[in-house]
């Protein structure tokens, strides 16, 4: 389960991310869309704790990832993408490499290939 509440990001005086409330419980699958600068990568290293939140909470599986960043870490995996790849090959990766094996099922189920 990945739990946003409040989460914000500010550098200096810019707001890279505003105040996120977020809830995706197991077995979830979400997908970030948005512009350049909306946020989504800034979420997900905020979940990574790549980066720590100027205001609220972030918890994988009820562990708060800012004073837990190790525990946390053991539940989530991260596979940067290239510039090469194309979304569906990027989708693909994620989803095959993922340890839930149901993830890499419904991957194939939704037209992902592995090319």
């Amino acid at each position: 389960m990945l739990r946003a509440q409040g989460l914000t990001k500010q550098y200096g005086s810019h707001v890279a991310l505003d105040r996120l409330d977020l809830d995706i419980r197991a077995g979830d699958i979400y997908c970030l869309l948005g512009a350049n600068g909306a946020g989504k990568t800034t979420t997900i290293n905020l979940f990574l704790h790549f980066i720590a939140p100027s205001a609220g909470t972030v918890e994988i599986n009820g562990v708060d990832v800012t004073r837990h960043p190790l525990a946390t870490k053991q539940d989530v995996a991260y596979i940067p993408s290239t510039s090469r790849s194309t979304a569906r090959s990027r989708a693909w990766r994620t989803c095959a490499s993922s340890p839930a094996s149901r993830w890499a099922a419904r991957c194939r189920a939704n037209g992902c290939s592995s090319s």
